[in-house]
């Protein structure tokens, strides 16, 4: 009875929201845990549940790994808008299940933020788990990277039946590896990339365990690569899926082969960006550990497109298009101009910037994600700050050093000036928001050059 109102409430209520034009995401879920605050118990049974955690990369693996299931002909569904907290993921199983709580799909991809999945994990059945990475985040709530790496190693735990899919070249990621009992899957890039360097600032320079400096072999980005500790002899094990060669990295697309079980792969990766072979690979990795064929995942890597607000991309009246890049974080700002750098066209850039506490009230990240030259480069002629903090984003640009370009301002968070300013530069346009920026700006944008909601 308690999970047939459950189940009732949640669809009533997004039913109320969706007649009042508004996204049903999180409210919903916490009228049906109002009922039955282990509803995901019941939900999550009879489904092959896979839940992708960590720091970067989570949306944009759920993309690949949807791609991966549609292209295998499987039934599945996804917590799309990014509700990724335990009220989002039971509404989420509530809509694609009946009112009796079971489930009407095959397979569930389940984006889990890091601190939620010590809750979710308490109810929920999983198949398979793929941990992204981990790295310094929002600081006033995640706290430093051993905090995230603790709630990641807990949540784990109370799934020892699920296959474990871990980054191997992340050494704060592959450390989960010692301290649980489940079966163990491990990805990584095995060579570094044309543009790969030591990070300026790093969120894992010492040994997890005995607190050495690590050395490295290679890197790729951040701190992520050929690592070991000197000291104790912890260091990156051999992936079971890897990246033997990077046969071409461009901004839209990469080329690259790779070495899985049953032999080696050519794959085209559908996006640009290093972090995104990585998020191609552990996705190759979970959807292996589902069951899913090698043919259908290369076919999936080759034409997935961007999630959401990651790489996402809207045409302009004048022939361009603008580009929407999210940053949250000191290692995802740094790889999204490492991206930047490539681009020779003419183009302008709007960083977006943010305190709300889904972005982190803490704005001090800034100045540790590095800027790869793109501010005094020839093609980036026009530099435009926005957001609530777009004062203190104009300061740490300047600090860096734009050469003789002018920052402006957008103030006020006038999204509705962003897109007019946008277009009357009749250039390419680079956006880079955090998080609650995007949000509020991409419906701006959606509605005047065309594109879905975030919830759809």
């Amino acid at each position: 009875m308690l999970v047939f109102l459950s189940c009732l409430s949640c669809r009533i209520v997004t039913l109320l929201l969706k007649l009042m034009g508004r996204g049903a995401t999180t409210l919903p879920g916490r009228a049906a845990l109002k009922f039955k605050r282990d509803v995901l118990r019941t939900l999550s049974r009879n489904v092959k549940v896979i839940v992708v955690t960590g720091t970067n990369g989570k949306t944009t693996s759920c993309r690949i790994l949807e791609e991966g299931l549609k292209t295998a002909g499987k039934s599945y569904f996804i917590n799309r808008s990014g509700a990724n907290l335990i009220t989002g993921i039971t509404a989420s199983f509530v809509m694609n299940s009946t009112v009796f709580g079971r489930c009407k799909k095959e397979y569930a991809i389940v984006e889990c933020d890091e601190n939620a999945f010590k809750e979710v994990s308490r109810y929920i059945h999983c198949d398979v788990i793929l941990v992204t990475n981990i790295f310094r985040d929002q600081l006033d709530r995640y706290g430093e990277v051993t905090h995230t790496l603790d709630a990641i190693n807990g949540s784990v735990k109370n799934l020892p039946e699920a296959v474990l899919c871990l980054d191997a070249d992340c050494s704060l990621t592959c450390s989960v590896s010692k301290d649980v009992k489940n079966k163990l899957v491990t990805y990584g890039v095995s060579v570094p990339f044309a543009h790969s360097a030591p990070p300026v600032v790093s969120d894992a320079k010492y040994c997890i365990f005995c607190k050495n400096e690590y050395v490295y072999s290679y890197h790729t980005y951040a701190h992520l690569g050929g690592f070991e500790c000197p000291n104790c002899g912890y260091k990156r094990p051999q992936p079971d899926f890897e990246v033997t060669k990077v046969l071409d990295s461009g901004i839209y697309s990469s080329r690259v082969t790779a070495r899985f079980p049953d032999g080696e792969h050519e794959l085209k990766i559908n996006i640009g960006g290093t972090y995104n072979v990585y998020n191609a690979v552990g996705c190759a990795a979970a959807l292996t550990a589902l069951g899913i064929d090698t043919k259908s995942i290369v076919s999936a890597l080759a034409t997935f497109n961007g999630a959401f607000g990651r790489l996402e991309d809207f045409d302009l009246p004048n022939g361009h298009k603008l580009h929407i890049i999210l940053v949250k974080n000191p290692a995802g700002f740094s790889q999204t101009t490492g991206y930047l750098s490539e681009i020779d066209e003419q183009a302008a850039l709007f960083f977006s910037l943010n305190d709300n506490s889904a972005d982190g009230t803490d704005v001090s990240w800034i100045w540790d994600a590095e800027f790869n030259g793109i501010l005094t480069k020839d093609n980036f002629s026009e530099l435009y700050c926005c957001g609530k903090r777009c004062g203190d984003m104009a300061v740490r640009l300047k600090y860096e050093g734009t050469g003789s370009k002018e920052i402006k301002l957008i103030e006020n968070e006038d999204y509705s000036k962003l897109l007019d300013t946008a277009i009357s530069l009749d250039k390419e346009i680079y956006i880079v928001p955090t998080y609650t920026s995007m949000m509020a700006m991409r419906p701006v944008i959606a509605a005047r050059l065309g594109g879905k909601e975030f919830w759809e």
